[in-house]
């Protein structure tokens, strides 16, 4: 187990709304796209010093995130990335191969000419993404912006949750999966035409056959 190191790179550069958002948001991206691997300790007054705040929004913002399940608190003033079993993993994407499909079903029937240009600009930039990190996490903001047109806010809770947690092992089974990225491209520009579409049926069938990448991801030892 290792504490977190989180260099200047990694900073959240976003507008500071507050202190606790600032530490959540730099924080949460870290754990999600790898650089912040399961296991590592959270240490409050590390973590405040690295991004120059106080231990109160660094406090605050473990909270966030172990509501969230990526965090496990412990009683040492700080906490642990959650580091998922292939059991888990294969839970969540048997969870993700159901509601997924629902999702985008309900998406192609309602997504309106403005959220289908969103949905391409996402496209474009995973498209032209270089560093492994930034293509996952436009990854999971091509399908968020997707199952955001479904119009069901529990079910986007629902898939946020899952994607959220699995998204942290995407980038291994890239590793692990050299042509991995170049059949996903595939895979969303086949969903990505089907919407265009309003096709339901080839839509649903595309986000099948995408899920079954990341679940490469179950061939991977995750205690490495």
């Amino acid at each position: 187990m290792t504490d977190a190191g989180i260099s200047v790179s990694h900073k959240n550069t976003r507008a500071r709304v507050t202190a606790h958002e600032f530490v959540r948001e730099t924080l949460r991206e870290g754990i999600l796209d790898g650089s912040i691997p399961g296991g590592t300790r959270l240490v409050q007054a590390d973590l405040a010093e690295q991004l120059s705040v106080s231990t109160t929004p660094v406090r605050e913002a473990l909270r966030d995130l172990a509501a969230e399940g990526i965090v496990e608190l412990d009683a040492h003033r700080g906490g642990t990335v959650h580091r998922i079993s292939k059991e888990e993993l294969q839970e969540i994407y048997e969870l993700r191969l159901v509601l997924e499909v629902v999702a985008v079903e309900k998406a192609a029937e309602r997504i309106t000419a403005e959220q289908l240009a969103r949905v391409g600009a996402v496209l474009e930039q995973m498209q032209a993404a270089h560093p492994t990190a930034d293509w996952v996490m436009l990854n999971r903001d091509f399908h968020m912006t997707i199952y955001e047109a479904a119009g069901s806010p529990r079910l986007l809770a629902i898939l946020r949750t899952l994607l959220d947690t699995s998204v942290m092992y995407v980038s291994m089974a890239l590793k692990t999966r050299p042509r991995a990225r170049e059949q996903a491209t595939r895979d969303h520009q086949r969903i990505f035409e089907a919407l265009s579409r309003h096709d339901a049926e080839v839509a649903a069938a595309a986000v099948r056959e995408h899920l079954e990448i990341p679940r490469s991801v179950l061939e991977v030892d995750l205690r490495s």
